[in-house]
């Protein structure tokens, strides 16, 4: 009997240590760890655990990580952008006096009173206008309009906005005198027409040979209907496709347009006695015109069949 309780013993010991060495090594690999506690016993099975626990197994100690707890992100409050300063009230006190009524006004092409006044001695002091302040826009004063418009880079319209308005007040200078890049890499010979500075740059590889004054389209009525309307000079770039001495012209006649380069259906390089007689008073009906006689028959003379003309008009440079 003795021996049997000996072995009986031993067997109980044998199995409980089997229990625990499963147990240890299910924990281990475990997709969700069982979470350890100091009573490890509760998670063998009931019927396996002895009354007296040795105290010599040693137990993995578990500690829990540390986590950082998330720092909250500043957030930036974007600064709001400054509302753009009207520059009307940058002007002088005076200055804002004497446009102020203005401002909202449309002055065109027949329009008569005060502000209409006020933009022929205006275009006057620029330069743009030599003719009499009588208080109306005529032919003179729209095309005066015009030609400023452009000069200023501003869109061509002959009426005013607060935009010519605000030019004529702040005495805007004029868009610089550039050329464009075509005009400084076409090869051969090619008419550049600056329609700001009512200019043509006669150039030749590369460099500018010969500066003509030219008049281009502007207000002024069709021979044929009677209808007045601004007939402009198209920007764009196109070719020489003809020259002749003295071209007929259904609208204008015989004599009208001497010595004319060619370049576009609607419009030629071409003498203009009528520019040579009152100079920027009227417009051409969208040709380039040649002041001198002289000056249209060197063109004439020079340029090609197949020369580029570029025609452009230069943009106020954005605020």
């Amino acid at each position: 009997m003795h021996d049997l309780r000996t072995a009986t013993g031993v067997t109980t010991r044998v199995r409980v240590a089997a229990a625990l060495t499963a147990v240890l090594v299910l924990a281990g690999c475990a997709r969700t760890p069982v979470a350890m506690t100091n009573d490890w016993t509760q998670h063998l099975p009931e019927a396996n655990v002895p009354s007296t626990m040795p105290t010599d197994v040693g137990l993995p100690t578990v500690t829990p990580s540390t986590v950082a707890s998330p720092t909250p992100t500043a957030t930036t409050t974007p600064t709001p952008k400054p509302k753009p300063v009207d520059p009307f009230t940058l002007l002088s006190a005076k200055t804002q006096k004497q446009f102020r009524p203005c401002l909202k006004k449309v002055v065109g092409p027949g329009s008569s009173g005060a502000c209409t006044t006020l933009l022929l001695k205006k275009l006057k002091a620029a330069g743009y206008y030599r003719w009499g302040v009588n208080g109306a826009l005529n032919t003179a004063g729209a095309n005066a309009l015009l030609n400023y418009q452009r000069s200023r880079g501003l869109e061509a319209t002959a009426r005013t906005g607060k935009a010519t308005w605000l030019a004529l007040a702040q005495k805007s200078k004029a868009v610089p005198t550039v050329l464009p890049k075509k005009c400084k890499t076409t090869k051969g010979v090619i008419l550049c027409v600056d329609q700001a500075h009512r200019k043509l740059f006669w150039i030749k590889n590369h460099k500018v040979v010969k500066t003509f004054q030219v008049r281009v389209g502007g207000w002024t009525y069709h021979p044929k209907t009677k209808k007045w309307r601004i007939f402009p000079t198209a920007n764009g770039t196109w070719k020489v496709f003809d020259k002749q001495v003295n071209p007929e012209s259904d609208n204008y006649g015989s004599g009208a347009m001497p010595y004319s380069t060619m370049f576009h259906p609607d419009m030629y390089v071409h003498y203009s006695p009528v520019f040579n007689r009152v100079g920027y008073a009227t417009s051409s009906h969208g040709c380039v015109n040649i002041r001198t006689l002289s000056e249209a028959i060197w063109i004439f003379q020079h340029t090609p069949i197949g020369a580029t003309v570029y025609v452009y008009s230069p943009k106020a440079a954005s605020n």
